[in-house]
């Protein structure tokens, strides 16, 4: 079953922490068994801070109280199997890499599937199922994410349109009609073309979606709807976006099929209707 994943959690705030909170998020992180026997106040002083930065710290990653920190850690560290995320090294061998890149995926999908709530998705489903035309947009690795969601969606109906010229999609936007969505991607919510290309949808009176890390960033504070993935491990020496995309097209994922739920015979009638002319065309060759 899934927890809250505090570790996970606080590993992918880490960054952009206060120097007081980070003190206590680094002290989590060494030492979950003695965090969950300590008040706010001897975790702030064994952490060298404070019992705010603690309270602090639980609303920064969501959680409702030390107390709920402390029993979801519990759950977390007494848990039977543990895989974690581990680098690629020089001359290994081809099972070695075979099992960590498996065990990368799967930690990236489970954090991230821990951290998304139904609410979360049912509010993104609404503006989704309302939407006249879809807009996906993202550069580079966070593209190849944009374009899974077009094709999804228009399986199920939906007009998306996934564009890779940021002039064009502007031109679109600017003259689109109402109950339009411009669902954008960036795994960092910091890509200046993405976050300006949400200004321009605000101006048009565009909703916006993102599907960003979580976390406190630009994108998560300016779209309308945020869909957030836990802050994978990536390994330094990387040649390419892994873990990250595993992250991003599980929750893709997951929020397809809750839409498809939400009107589960239709949907299917409409996946099927696609895939039938998909085989009729393909048997012209």
């Amino acid at each position: 079953m899934l927890g809250n994943n505090i570790l996970g959690r606080i590993r992918s705030v880490m960054d952009e922490l206060p120097k007081s909170e980070k003190k206590i998020g680094e002290f989590i992180l060494h030492h979950p068994e003695k965090t969950i026997k300590m008040t706010t106040a001897q975790l702030g002083e064994a952490a060298q801070s404070n019992s705010p930065a603690v309270i602090r710290l639980c609303s920064r990653i969501g959680v409702n109280g030390f107390t709920k920190l402390k029993v979801d850690l519990s759950a977390e560290i007494v848990s039977e199997e543990k895989i974690e995320y581990a680098d690629i090294q020089s001359e290994e061998t081809m099972e070695d890499i075979k099992g960590k890149l498996l065990g990368n995926a799967f930690k990236s999908m489970e954090e991230t599937l821990s951290l998304i709530n139904e609410q979360i998705l049912e509010n993104v489903t609404e503006v989704l199922s309302k939407a006249s035309i879809i807009y996906i947009y993202g550069i580079g690795a966070s593209h190849l994410v944009a374009e899974n969601i077009a094709q999804k969606w228009s399986r199920i109906g939906k007009t998306c349109i996934c564009p890779t010229d940021a002039h064009g999609l502007i031109t679109m936007m600017a003259s689109t009609p109402k109950a339009s969505v411009f669902f954008s991607v960036s795994n960092s919510g910091e890509t200046k073309e993405i976050i300006e290309l949400v200004s321009v949808a605000k101006k048009h009176h565009i909703k916006t979606v993102g599907l960003t890390k979580f976390g406190n960033n630009t994108l998560t504070n300016q779209v309308d709807f945020v869909l957030q993935t836990m802050k994978p491990h990536e390994s330094r020496n990387r040649s390419a976006a892994t873990s990250s995309l595993h992250a991003q097209f599980i929750a893709t994922d997951l929020l397809f099929y809750y839409f498809v739920m939400k009107d589960y015979h239709q949907s299917m009638k409409k996946i099927k209707h696609t895939r039938e002319e998909i085989n009729r065309y393909k048997s012209n060759f």
